[in-house]
């Protein structure tokens, strides 16, 4: 029966792999809630933008004191996406650090698979002439009897 040495090895890398892939699909969970945020802070800052237009075109007469604070708020809007930005570009820079830890454990657990795949090709090989050589050796038997035995 053939039984690979570094089993127990392989068993530990096939796990330190699950849990790095684990890891990974977090981060790029948490990166795509980081983009979605992105994304609606934009879609408010233009809509902003859009409404200040709008009054503008309408013959609205805004005071100084509401352009003053709408640009304010503009101006808040725009440094939050800023550090959102920065945000998403940490989470990008943590999940692609992951995906490099992914492919190295992936590469470590293959190269036992292929150590494994060529300890159970060379133990089914010796099995194989083991075999072999005992029909050879049955075969030489039954002809030297059927030869001399009579």
């Amino acid at each position: 029966m053939f039984r690979f040495r570094l089993e127990s090895v392989l068993n530990y890398r096939r796990t330190i792999e699950e849990n790095l892939l684990k890891e990974l699909s977090e981060l790029r969970r948490q990166l795509s809630l980081e983009e979605d945020r992105l994304k609606m802070m934009i879609f408010e800052k233009d809509s902003h933008i859009n409404d200040l237009g709008s009054l503008q075109k309408g013959g609205v007469t805004l005071q100084i004191e509401d352009i003053k604070l709408y640009f304010s708020y503009l101006n808040g809007l725009e440094l939050k996406i800023k550090n959102q930005g920065d945000i998403i570009k940490k989470c990008r820079e943590r999940a692609d650090k992951k995906l490099v830890e992914v492919i190295d454990a992936m590469k470590n657990r293959k190269i036992l698979e292929v150590i494994k795949e060529r300890g159970y090709r060379e133990y089914t090989r010796e099995i194989n002439l083991k075999e072999q050589r005992l029909l050879d050796e049955i075969a030489v038997n039954r002809f030297t009897r059927d030869m001399y035995g009579r």
